[in-house]
């Protein structure tokens, strides 16, 4: 007997199609993780989904589990469809970068309430701004939620010797995590004034960094540390920065 379906809330964080009509979504929710489920039909009803099947909705579903490891996706409501990251070009790429970062770095199984709560506010921001908002606001997303995975980057000493990071060249080394002199690393350059705007940015609530000016050191940073970790490519980042 196949288990009752249980109503939970779901960010969507891909989705790819299957068959002649139905669409296998990647999901995060608080509870559960990553749940990768099968929306059966899903390009051909509207109704059973309700439009809440793109990238960066948040839904209220109804999920059960299947005999592999495909949960199956009975009925959708769309909570929250970002409508004005769809009609502007920084949005529009922004939105699926902050998106793979939670495909990255949530685990199937596992309680991620605050990698949920944190996208979904990344997300909440992002549809009511008027512009796409600075890089340190995608930065500070990045640092917190690399640190929800247990992956936080050391941006106040060097990770390598502990020294205080002083006035001397410094790099971001992604293979050691953090900041680290330059005669104990190597990476890409940054000053003691970016870490240490890093370093606030990663404590620092969202809606706050939007305005922020831009750092002297590469933007992409964190990027290079996911990828170091995950050994993938970010799909969505070559697109992203062919726009900022």
């Amino acid at each position: 007997m196949a288990a009752p379906a249980e109503e939970r809330v779901a960010l969507v964080l891909g989705h790819l199609d299957y068959g002649e009509s139905d669409r296998i979504l990647r999901l995060l929710i608080a509870e559960d993780g990553l749940v990768p489920a099968l929306a059966r039909g899903a390009r051909k009803s509207t109704k059973r989904f309700g439009g809440a099947l793109d990238v960066g909705d948040r839904a209220r579903v109804m999920i059960r589990p299947g005999r592999g490891e495909l949960w199956h996706l009975d009925g959708a409501e769309l909570l929250d469809g970002r409508p004005r990251c769809r009609d502007d070009l920084g949005r529009i790429c922004l939105l699926p970068y902050l998106c793979e970062w939670g495909l990255n770095l949530a685990r199937e199984g596992h309680d991620e309430s605050r990698l949920f709560g944190l996208l979904d506010v990344a997300l909440t921001v992002l549809d009511g701004v008027s512009a796409p908002p600075s890089d340190l606001f995608r930065l500070g997303f990045e640092a917190k939620a690399l640190t929800f995975a247990g992956l936080a980057p050391q941006l106040t000493r060097c990770v390598s010797c502990a020294a205080a990071l002083g006035e001397e060249p410094l790099v971001y080394d992604v293979g050691l995590g953090g900041v680290a002199h330059a005669r104990c690393g190597g990476g890409l350059p940054l000053s003691a004034d970016d870490a240490a705007r890093l370093e606030r940015a990663r404590r620092t609530p969202l809606v706050e960094l939007i305005d922020e000016s831009p750092l002297e050191c590469s933007p992409w940073l964190f990027a290079e540390h996911l990828r170091w970790h995950t050994h993938r490519d970010l799909k969505s980042l070559k697109v992203l920065q062919s726009v900022v």
